[in-house]
């Protein structure tokens, strides 16, 4: 699991298991103790700014097997508007890198920037065709996306 707090700038990475506070499962918040931030409490992912992510897989993506591991740099990464005080949010630059590629083999790369169109496989959603000259590639989009949306790539098999 990683997450961020809203006042920082550097990713924890931790075990769900090994946050602080007690969760009851699924539909369910998480209890982190009397809302003071305390030593004890640091890790908790508290309201209303912290938030994380754990991702495993997509249960509906049907390329998911035939996807390769690629990771997302976002420059400005550092801050971003806070646009929950009203501030514009601003245009990010992604440069995505798709790692454990297979030499020889035809990939494509998609982007999709809704969760309703995420991981819809038509080619208004495709954004490069290359082939694997090396194990890693690195495609810099040329199309930026707003501090405040949602982006998703994914690396496949043509």
């Amino acid at each position: 699991m990683l997450h961020f707090t809203d006042g920082g700038n550097s990713t924890v990475h931790r075990l769900f298991s090994t946050l602080a506070g007690t969760w009851a499962g699924p539909g369910h918040p998480a209890k982190c103790g009397d809302g003071v931030h305390t030593k004890r409490y640091q890790y908790c992912i508290g309201n209303p700014y912290g938030f994380g992510w754990a991702a495993k897989g997509f249960t509906h993506d049907i390329k998911a097997a035939e996807s390769a591991p690629a990771s997302l740099a976002i420059n400005p990464w550092m801050s971003e508007p806070d646009t929950r005080s009203g501030k514009k949010p601003e245009a990010l630059a992604g440069t995505l890198t798709a790692t454990e590629l297979v030499v020889g083999t035809a990939y494509e790369i998609y982007r999709w920037d809704t969760v309703l169109d995420a991981f819809t496989y038509d080619a208004k959603y495709k954004k490069s065709s290359f082939t694997a000259t090396k194990a890693t590639h690195v495609y810099a989009d040329e199309t930026s996306f707003p501090s405040n949306g949602t982006t998703y790539y994914r690396v496949v098999k043509a």
